[in-house]
């Protein structure tokens, strides 16, 4: 089975081209890589994964911009690759494709599938895209939040296969600090303070992600326990913003701005926690699918604290490794922090729990098995 995998992007830390790496490892591995090529509208750049991912082909501009030329080039090409290596499948990873995969389907007599994730899907889709999305064979949800969003729109005939985003779980384990990482960062000696720690993008774009509402949840309780310490790591447009109302706040001294992360060093910041809190909002412009840090923070044996807002609260699991909370209600976040800062058991049991959590519904082998059935399901077939 021939699968052309068209993205947006693939090498920037973004979520949806994480989703898409580990998604096109698992088709690979599936199907065969001779069997699975890529077209990835947007190239490397600054925020680039440091290895190297192989594409068919792929734009020039990074994640910053989209040159033009770049959408001309990708649509040719596709429409190119299509006519003469004849795919049996064209799955898209973004809504946006809808019009190209249609005619690139039509042209090879392909079947579809489509990825989506939440922000994209209830920010105001056109009735031409719903149009092309309704058209499609099959669709992937990364959470049940935004499959019921589909379904309850009426945005396909068929439900949405849920497939949950996935953690290396080689690499993020539980282990002692390397505390040569932690200097690299400037973060504190998590020993001598409790960390908090969040991590994304820290953009005017990724404002749902709410690392403005954290400052104000720990700014009370920074200034009654000076052991406290705040670390936000990542990088973005949003960041002089965030360091002005730390200050405002008075805690400047307490909260750690780390700066983007090197991908072989993301493990050590988790470790490095006691507890990671990641709680966005959702609306128009605003939410996400599940996030993929807080699945990996639990991974690294760390308790979580997520929003309920949209398909972030599915990495908690009846309060075992974390807590929900509603994003706006600072009291509630602030009295989660507390609850666990002050009961370290309580603390000790969730880290454990979140790391059976990980291992039980977020394993890149799940991942793959998921995928694997759902090809079987959808399409008849796999390769042997």
């Amino acid at each position: 089975m021939r699968i052309l995998y068209l993205t947006p992007g693939c090498f920037d830390k973004g979520g949806i081209s994480r989703y898409s790496r580990y998604q096109i490892e698992a088709l690979r591995e599936i199907h065969g890589v001779d069997n699975v090529r890529v077209m990835s509208l947007l190239g490397p750049g600054g925020d680039s994964f440091e290895e190297n991912f192989e594409t068919y082909w792929h734009g020039r501009g990074d994640n910053t911009y989209v040159d033009n030329r770049d959408r001309i080039e990708f649509a040719i090409r596709t429409l190119a690759l299509v006519a003469l290596w004849r795919p049996d499948i064209i799955h898209s990873a973004h809504v946006n494709f809808g019009p190209l995969v249609i005619k690139a389907a039509r042209l090879a007599g392909a079947k579809t599938v489509l990825n989506v994730y939440g922000l994209e899907i209830w920010s105001g889709l056109s009735a031409r895209r719903k149009a092309h999305m309704a058209r499609l064979s099959a669709i992937i949800a990364d959470c049940h939040f935004t499959a019921r969003y589909v379904e309850d729109e009426e945005l396909h005939a068929q439900p949405p296969t849920v497939i949950w985003d996935c953690v290396d779980l080689e690499r993020f384990t539980p282990n002692t600090v390397n505390r040569f990482v932690l200097e690299k960062y400037g973060i504190p000696d998590p020993k001598k303070h409790f960390l908090v720690v969040s991590l994304g993008r820290l953009a005017q774009a990724a404002a749902h992600k709410g690392f403005d509402r954290l400052i104000k949840v720990i700014a009370p309780l920074a200034h009654e326990r000076p052991e406290l310490r705040l670390v936000i790591a990542g990088n973005g447009d949003d960041r002089l913003r965030l360091e002005a109302l730390a200050k405002d706040c008075g805690i400047e001294k307490q909260v750690v701005f780390s700066g983007s992360v090197d991908e072989a060093d993301l493990p050590e910041i988790y470790r490095a926690a006691h507890v990671f809190s990641l709680v966005s909002d959702r609306g128009h412009g605003r939410g996400e699918g599940i996030p993929l840090t807080p699945l990996e923070a639990m991974a690294c044996g760390v308790p979580i604290l997520v929003g309920n807002q949209d398909g972030s609260q599915e990495a908690v699991v009846a309060e075992r490794n974390g807590f929900v909370i509603p994003p706006h209600d600072e009291a509630t976040h602030r009295a989660a922090l507390l609850r666990l800062m002050d009961n370290p058991e309580l603390r000790k049991k969730m880290s454990n729990e979140a790391c059976r959590v990980a291992r039980e519904y977020f394993s890149y082998r799940q991942f793959v098995e998921k995928h694997r059935n759902f090809y079987i399901a959808t399409h008849g077939r796999v390769r042997e």
